[in-house]
């Protein structure tokens, strides 16, 4: 007699691999550009392996070669990454193991390993991006995988029947996702450390600037910021974002600090505001940075570690995920006159400068009697020269400044505003320059500013006698257009002038404009109510339902509360569904039947119907029609060949009309 086959020892079914394998692909999908080639082709090799085996039922490699293959790849990984730990080892780590547990997948417990081991490659995904398009393709993968599970336990269901089950079944999840989303206690900061790497790999401005930094970035169209005013937003020309302030140059590169230097000491920013306060909120991308953006001048940013003495709005941790923050700024203002310290920081120059360039501020400086005239002499210089504002300026030899002013005159922001701090600082004024970004489109659905790496900016500020410290933006005096319309993010051939932006002039040009205004939008309520969700937004959503005063940990009682309530009522709609439906015409006899024994007319056990009927009629005769008419109807009804639909419509009637 053979042995019946225990659930745990069933074969893998060749359809439930087939479901296992397409998640594990849409898992895996998105990883393919960031892991090595060899380890991708491993995978995929392994799952290829897998699939062939089982359709032609051959056996399963010895374990110790599975073993082996194991051992070569991870040691394959430390050599490249130099680290079987962090966010990209860990990752190709994870996708190779998964190809070699495929080899060795016999039993159901195996399987579910698989299956778990996929949903969390699915997670690793968002370690890279949470963008709403990726979070959709990922719940896909969700979708295909729990179809594995069912599959495992019903095989042989169908794939709309398994697709559909899966999907309410994820439905009927969501309300307990939302309250673990919205009520899990948010705390500010990480709850563990993170790897390394965990933090690479993002566009942004950086703390050091030379020819090509910007010019390079500005040619993305990725969004930095969103900027939601509350009220009108200022004009193009004022909407300067604050960033890294570079203090120091050697000629070819400008940094904040020297190789070594620490920050200045935490000297509180003064200035007199000189016109109205602009109130807006921020919706920061992540950028791996401490800086905070903040339109030029920012007075409060909203928790900022720190308003520098130069007015960069730092943050204690890097910015790691979407940031919202409040801030408020004057866009007219005079700062207080600078320190001896800033002044001698604000003049330091290259080890080398050229004579010609020497020559330049030497000539403007001894022209001039104030030091806003040799300003002024340089605008109108960049203006009345050949120069050309350009996305792809040509390269530049060992002295760019002077290759700059003197042959190329071909450069983007940075050129300017590195060559305008040097004449400038031979010209006896402390100068330094800002980077940041510009302008920004503004998204008529939503009503918000849209920043992107395309408005990445840089200038110059000055600082003159009474005034402390002025913006000048030499790129304006070259290309005007670049304040007031912005730019397009496309490079041309090198020395071509930049293209800015134009209105569209077709319906076509607007229907796709207006498309992906829409489409931003979307995006911008994904970053602010999901990805944006901390600790200053469940705290108003706590006010708003009353529970404003609760500490973090009697939130947690009411996340546990609510949970096991959403669980309550599931398990009841879940028993509920399992319990027989009785049949109409049974139901609407023992509803009748109930009736009676309300008043002490209850039926026996052993009680036929007809008897129950004749023992009714002789206690009450004056319900002898009645209670005859209804048994009459029951019986047919219950135990008739083909009884016709009117009668049980008639007996329900009866029913719900007899009142003893």
């Amino acid at each position: 007699m053979s042995t019946p086959t225990i659930p745990s020892e069933r074969p893998l079914p060749g359809a439930t691999l087939n479901w296992l394998l397409s998640a594990l692909v849409l898992a895996l999908v998105p990883h393919l550009g960031r892991l090595p080639i060899w380890v991708t082709a491993m995978t995929i090799g392994l799952g290829v392996l897998r699939w062939l085996l089982h359709q032609r039922g051959a056996a399963l490699p010895p374990r110790w070669l599975v073993l082996i293959v194991a051992l070569l790849g991870a040691a394959g990984i430390f050599a490249y990454y130099g680290t079987l730990l962090g966010k990209n080892a860990g990752v190709a780590l994870l996708s190779l193991m998964l190809g070699c547990k495929l080899l060795e997948m016999v039993r159901l417990r195996d399987t579910m390993l698989v299956v778990f081991l996929g949903y969390f490659l699915v997670i690793t995904n968002l370690l890279y991006s949470q963008d709403i398009l990726i979070a959709l393709y990922l719940l896909v993968a969700v979708w295909i995988l729990t179809g594995t599970l069912l599959e495992l336990t019903r095989p042989g269901g169908g794939l709309r029947a398994t697709l559909q089950l899966a999907g309410r079944l994820l439905l009927q999840s969501v309300p307990i996702m939302l309250v673990l989303f919205l009520l899990f206690p948010r705390i500010a900061g990480p709850l563990w450390g993170l790897p390394k790497d965990a933090t690479a790999a993002s566009t942004g401005l950086s703390d050091r600037m030379r020819p090509g930094t910007i010019s390079q970035l500005s040619q993305s169209p990725a969004v930095a910021f969103r900027v939601q005013f509350n009220g009108p937003p200022p004009p193009p020309a004022q909407r300067y974002w604050r960033g890294p302030v570079l203090w120091y140059t050697d000629g070819r590169e400008w940094r904040a600090r020297l190789p070594g230097e620490r920050p200045t000491g935490a000297e509180p920013p003064a200035f007199t505001p000189l016109g109205g306060a602009i109130d807006y909120t921020v919706t920061l991308e992540p950028h791996q940075r401490h800086w905070l953006f903040a339109l030029d001048l920012p007075a409060r940013v909203e928790n900022a570690t720190e308003i520098t003495h130069d007015f960069q709005v730092l943050s204690a941790r890097p910015i790691l995920e979407v940031r919202r923050y409040r801030a408020t700024s004057f866009t007219a203002y005079q700062t207080r006159i600078a320190t001896v310290q800033e002044r001698r920081r604000t003049l330091q120059l290259p080890v080398s400068v050229s004579p010609r360039v020497r020559e330049l501020a030497t000539l403007w400086r001894s022209s001039a009697s104030r030091p806003e005239e040799i300003v002024e002499q340089a605008l109108r210089h960049f203006r009345e020269q050949p120069f050309v504002y350009t996305l792809n300026p040509p390269l530049l030899g060992n002295d760019p400044v002077d290759a700059f002013l003197f042959e190329t005159r071909r450069g983007f922001c940075e050129h300017y505003a590195a060559s305008f701090a040097v004449l400038m600082r031979l010209a006896g004024i402390p100068t330094r320059v800002v980077t940041g970004y510009q302008g920004g489109e503004l998204n008529p659905l939503g009503d918000y500013l849209i920043v992107r790496q395309s408005d990445a900016h840089a200038w110059a500020e000055v600082l003159l006698p009474d005034r402390g410290w002025v913006r000048v933006d030499p790129t304006a005096a070259v290309a005007p257009d670049r304040i007031e319309r912005g730019i397009q993010p496309v490079l041309d051939d090198v020395g071509e002038p930049v293209r800015f932006l134009i209105s569209a002039s077709d319906a076509l040009t607007r229907w796709a404009r207006q498309a992906g205004y829409l489409w931003d939008g979307v995006q911008n309520g994904w970053n602010q109510w999901v990805l944006s969700y901390g600790p200053a937004l469940q705290r108003q959503l706590l006010e708003s339902i009353g529970l404003g005063s609760i500490s973090w940990r009697g939130v947690a009682m009411v996340m546990v509360l609510v949970v096991g309530l959403l669980l309550a009522a599931v398990t009841y709609t879940l028993l509920r569904r399992q319990q027989p439906k009785l049949d109409p015409v049974v139901n609407a006899y023992q509803h009748y039947c109930r009736r009676l024994a309300r008043h002490g007319l209850p039926r026996l056990p052993h009680e036929g119907a007809f008897d129950y009927a004749r023992r009714v009629a002789a206690a009450r005769p004056e319900w002898r029609t009645r209670v005859l008419l209804i048994t009459r109807l029951y019986v047919a009804l219950r135990y008739g060949a083909q009884p016709p639909e009117a009668w049980r419509q008639q007996l329900e009637r009866q029913v719900r009309t007899f009142r003893p």
